[in-house]
């Protein structure tokens, strides 16, 4: 029989939908890698629970692509953001804060747990985290090379590779058995270990600092349930199958909470905005003359004689108050790529405090 290399046609679903995917994406979706990635979960299916199964069947070519493109695009955004960071280690310490104090001024208010969370990292053992996630890369990267090797391998000479003649189940367990040979559990748990460790300090942290803003969500959703419940209920229940009507008070609780996050969230984000805009302007205002002071530009006593700083930092303060309450603080799309994952990290911080409530 000659071996197995149409994955999508034997499957019945995989070909269209990774060609269509291909021409969004265009070259950075490996077309192969994102066959293998498919197999493998079409291959976890089969061994999944049958309610489960048929989703996962399902899922097969998304997982395939966006496997892949994960693949090729991981590695080039933490390249990215890693010289991003080392720049930013090396420029002098003044031009440092000066930078910070102006990212502070104009977008601190859009970022307020996602920068409250860099100072919990400090405090609540950051340098341990940062060596657990090392752990966790080195490991990630040892399983990357080996799989990519054992992708190469011929061992019955046919001129064809191993896994290209294996079904979606046999590579599934082929890839399972890899994984559980090159991975230290021992390492790897208490790896995962400390990084719990550090991610419950730091929410514990934030819960304390923003007890007020969780509790307002709290409170805020506790008074709109009843009128929601009175105007939502009876729609819901009319356009609800009988068998599904159970899950309608739930999702109604759940919508309320969410409103009142966003609201109580925005309340909060206009009091960072006047803190982080006052902070950062000043910082920047000072760390900008003292830059000037090192450059012999500003000769060394003038500086204290005057309220210069002040006035600049609170002119800075004051332009990032008015861009981002007023003007909206949209961050612009050259900054986006740099931003972005403080949105994402935001994001997250914000659902995780108001669940734990």
């Amino acid at each position: 029989a000659p071996p197995h290399r149409a994955v999508g046609p034997s499957l019945g679903y995989g070909k269209s939908s990774l060609a269509a995917m291909r021409k969004v994406y265009g070259g950075l979706v490996d077309r192969r890698e994102a066959e293998r990635i498919e197999r493998l979960a079409a291959g976890l299916s089969q061994q999944a629970p049958p309610w489960a199964a048929q989703y996962l069947v399902k899922a097969a070519p998304v997982a395939g692509v966006f496997g892949a493109l994960s693949q090729s695009l991981g590695p080039r955004i933490y390249q990215f953001h890693l010289s991003l960071y080392r720049f930013y280690k090396r420029l002098p310490k003044n031009a440092a804060s000066c930078l910070w104090g102006l990212s502070l001024c104009f977008y601190g208010g859009r970022y307020p747990l996602a920068l409250a969370v860099l100072e919990a990292f400090k405090l609540t053992g950051g340098s341990e985290m940062a060596m657990h996630l090392e752990t966790i890369k080195e490991t990630v990267e040892q399983v990357q090379e080996a799989s990519a090797k054992d992708d190469r391998a011929d061992a019955d000479g046919d001129g064809a590779k191993d896994v290209d003649q294996l079904d979606a189940k046999q590579l599934a367990s082929r890839k399972l058995s890899l994984l559980l040979r090159i991975v230290d559990p021992g390492e790897v748990s208490e790896a995962l270990r400390g990084l719990c460790s550090g991610y419950l300090g730091i929410i514990a942290a934030l819960q304390t600092k923003y007890a007020r803003t969780t509790a307002l969500a709290h409170s805020i959703g506790e008074s709109c349930r009843p009128a929601a419940a009175k105007l939502l209920a009876p729609s819901a229940l009319a356009v609800t199958p009988p068998e599904h009507r159970k899950w309608v008070s739930p999702c109604i609780n759940y919508f309320c909470k969410f409103l009142a996050a966003v609201v109580a969230w925005r309340l909060q984000s206009t009091l960072s905005t006047f803190q982080s805009g006052l902070a950062g302007g000043l910082l920047a205002a000072r760390s900008g003359f003292a830059l000037l002071q090192s450059a012999n530009m500003i000769a060394p006593g003038e500086l204290g004689e005057t309220m210069s700083d002040e006035v600049v930092g609170w002119t800075l303060a004051a332009g990032g108050v008015y861009y981002q309450l007023v003007q909206g603080g949209a961050v612009p799309i050259v900054f986006y790529p740099v931003l972005w994952p403080l949105g994402v990290l935001e994001s997250w911080l914000k659902l995780c405090i108001t669940l734990h409530r």
